[in-house]
């Protein structure tokens, strides 16, 4: 039986120097965990808890990447431009998604570069055409 969050669950904590929420009893990084705002957190994390009690299976962290770089590449607007941009100059070494850097970012690809935090390094095992993509992005 997967348990439920309620937002008083959640217990405040420094994650890489920045102070967030999370659930004690649950060691993965999910939908919900760690959390910026426990009410959030917990509507998300229960989202989560649900979908995989009935069997629906999340997607990888490399589908996600997968989905992260596609959504860049094909999405209309200077936020995910920037975001392609980044993505291709962390490919070349030139930048890295840092934890502090959220802040300063847009709404729009907040979720998305919050996820690449974890992913610097496979960026850079990306293939040759999804860079070309990238860069091919970053002009238009």
């Amino acid at each position: 039986m997967q348990r439920l969050a309620k937002p008083s669950d959640y217990v405040r904590q420094d994650v890489l120097g920045q102070s967030t929420y999370v659930l004690p009893w649950e060691p993965r990084l999910c939908p919900g965990n760690p959390a910026d705002d426990p009410e959030l957190g917990a509507q998300l994390y229960n989202e989560f808890a649900c979908n995989a009690a009935q069997g629906v299976t999340p997607r990888s962290p490399a589908e996600q990447l997968s989905d992260i770089i596609g959504w860049a590449i094909v999405t209309p607007g200077e936020a995910a431009r920037s975001l392609a941009a980044d993505l291709a100059a962390t490919y070349q070494g030139k930048h890295q998604f840092l934890m502090e850097d959220l802040e300063l970012g847009d709404e729009e690809t907040k979720p998305h570069r919050a996820h690449l935090i974890f992913h610097n390094e496979d960026i850079r095992d990306l293939s040759a055409s999804r860079v070309m993509a990238l860069r091919e992005r970053m002009v238009f």
